[in-house]
């Protein structure tokens, strides 16, 4: 058995967030607020005092960084793996991880909604992925915007349907979606620590495959 620790959304609020011990930490993005490298310097050092062997991070429409200066960002990261359209395997588990979001064009990784460019991006998922991170929910799936409804990907959630192996697949990006749902033997996971007030109150989500 494997113990997940998931996480997403902090906006720089890490030290606030009670982290329970776990094999694999998994963030799902936003971990900066305004976008800055020292965000980015913080949250690693956030995470190097954690005591979890492995972790994992993707980047959201707030890590700016990671889109604009991907280089050395990547520099200032020493205590996690940093996926972007790639795959690892760990612990026995093959993981892929991606960014993308399809809701704020004026932010990092965006890609417009239902566009041909969204779907190739989610196209390259592989189809023996058993642990998927993204920051965008798929549609319908712990989506559910307060004051917009359901905002989730389509593109992402047909894809999905294709992934056999699926067993657990970890977002944020919706704050008020947060929480679990099972679902045709995948485990979707909103890990939105931040409520909609961007407060950090929600504790971490624990998955064990």
């Amino acid at each position: 058995m494997t113990r997940i620790i998931c996480v997403s959304d902090t906006h720089s609020l890490h030290e606030a967030v009670e982290i329970p011990p776990g094999e694999l930490l998994i963030h799902a993005g936003d971990h900066c607020n305004h976008g800055t490298s020292g965000e980015v310097k913080r949250f690693d050092r956030w995470l190097g005092r954690l005591p979890h062997p492995h972790k994992v991070i993707i980047a959201g429409n707030h890590d700016r960084p990671w889109y604009r200066r991907q280089r050395y960002a990547k520099l200032w990261l020493h205590h996690a793996q940093y996926l972007q359209d790639q795959g690892t395997e760990l612990l026995g588990w093959k993981i892929w991880g991606s960014p993308w979001q399809p809701d704020f064009p004026q932010w990092a990784f965006y890609q417009r909604r239902n566009s041909p460019e969204l779907a190739y991006i989610w196209e390259k998922i592989p189809e023996d992925t058993q642990i998927l991170i993204t920051h965008v929910p798929p549609a319908g799936i712990l989506d559910m915007e307060t004051c917009e409804g359901p905002t989730g990907c389509a593109y992402l959630l047909e894809r999905i349907g294709q992934l056999r192996h699926l067993k657990l697949h970890v977002f944020g990006h919706i704050h008020s979606g947060y929480g679990r749902l099972q679902r045709a033997g995948t485990t979707f996971v909103n890990a939105s620590i931040c409520d909609e007030s961007y407060r950090p109150i929600r504790p971490p989500i624990e998955v064990i495959l």
